[in-house]
């Protein structure tokens, strides 16, 4: 037994490789004001920007390479506030604090990482907030802008983040390689290479807006290139109903989506449901969705479609057939025979009588031949198909 013990506490155990890789986080915050006026009373925007602040600064906590961007979308269009290209955070010795509109949320003693991304996205969603409040003509949602501006960053820090390894990881590989070229006893020249990190990244879309206003093509490119590129997309979905394209992307990326019905607490969501790291969510059971809404949008009205038509060339959905009698996407011609089956209104079957055997006649319907099968356009229903 003591040779036992002594070899268990005496031997050598091979070095752990800790996996310290970087992650970026990508929020996106819809300012639509028709979303954010439905839960006036319950929270303001401002009390969300500042828990999503604190969510990104501890974020930033967890290491000291990981990173962050804040980008807003609205009927305006889509904007980064964090990072601003115009701006070099290195270099700045002191920012210049609008103590009149800054909310009193920045300390001087504060961590300087952290008051540099404060500081710098107040000042920026004070002159969005304000450049919304000056236009009078709302448009569409750009929530599918902000998507791909997130994307294009992420790839953009990927690729950098290639040919950069950080500090801590640095250090770490260097030391595990020395321990491992002492126990092996091998030549130095075998492990003279230096591994490089892999950066994580995944976006936090948080959005109040209950309309479905959101354009259904570039937000299924979006979510595909997110596929690819293997980014979780969690969904924070404040309001009173549900959004089936949100639902889609964060069940399409494997990310998490809940519905946050009483967004006074956000901060205790963010910080549990929100705050798992890409890297061990293989190892949690995150929430799950199982009630996702697979409906298509209109490529004409833009809306979603319970019973549509079908193109059969490139399987365009509509829920009405155009006018001039061709796709809205491909331009192909759709068969008037074919039309005129399928907008024929019901045919009422003549009624044919018949003898019974005591005498009398009964009236039997006609079968109708009103239904016909055509191939472009064809009517099918949509629930729970993309």
């Amino acid at each position: 037994m003591d040779a036992i013990s002594d070899r268990v506490f005496t031997e050598p155990t091979a070095a752990e490789v800790v996996n310290d890789d970087p992650s970026l986080l990508t929020v996106i915050l819809d300012i639509s004001p028709t979303g954010w006026y439905s839960i006036k009373d319950q929270i303001t925007i401002q009390e969300v920007a500042k828990s999503l602040l604190v969510f990104m600064n501890a974020h930033l906590s967890l290491n000291n390479s990981n990173l962050v961007a804040f980008i807003t979308s609205s009927f305006d269009g889509s904007r980064f506030l964090y990072p601003d290209p115009n701006k070099n955070y290195d270099e700045t010795s002191s920012l210049d604090i609008d103590t009149d509109n800054t909310p009193t949320l920045i300390n001087k003693r504060m961590y300087r990482q952290f008051r540099v991304v404060d500081e710098t996205v107040l000042q920026e969603l004070n002159l969005v907030l304000r450049s919304c409040a000056s236009t009078d003509t709302p448009k569409k949602s750009c929530l599918a802008g902000a998507v791909s501006l997130a994307l294009t960053y992420t790839n953009r820090m990927l690729t950098v983040d290639q040919s950069i390894s950080t500090t801590t990881a640095s250090a770490i590989n260097s030391t595990t390689k020395y321990a491992a070229v002492n126990n092996a006893n091998s030549s130095s020249s075998s492990h003279s290479t230096t591994s490089i990190t892999s950066m994580k990244s995944r976006i936090l879309i948080v959005s109040p807006n209950d309309e479905e206003d959101i354009k259904y093509i570039p937000i299924m490119n979006s979510i595909f290139a997110a596929q690819k590129m293997k980014v979780p997309i969690d969904i924070a979905k404040l309001g009173t109903k549900d959004s089936s394209y949100l639902q889609q992307a964060s069940d399409a990326t494997s990310g998490i989506y809940l519905h946050i019905e009483d967004p006074r607490g956000l901060i205790q969501v963010l910080s549990t449901a929100y705050f798992i790291e890409p890297s061990i969510r293989p190892y949690i059971i995150l929430p799950t969705n199982s009630n996702v809404n697979y409906r298509a949008s209109c490529f004409i009205t833009g809306k979603s479609v319970d019973l549509g038509y079908v193109c059969s060339v490139c399987l365009c959905i509509m829920s009405i057939i155009p006018k001039n009698r061709k796709c809205p996407a491909c331009g192909s011609q759709f068969d008037e025979r074919i039309i005129a089956d399928l907008t024929r209104p019901p045919v009422v079957s003549s009624k044919k009588k018949r003898k019974l055997a005591n005498g009398s006649s009964e009236s039997t319907p006609k079968p109708s031949n009103g239904n016909a099968n055509g191939s472009t356009p064809s009517k099918t229903n949509t629930p729970n198909q993309a």
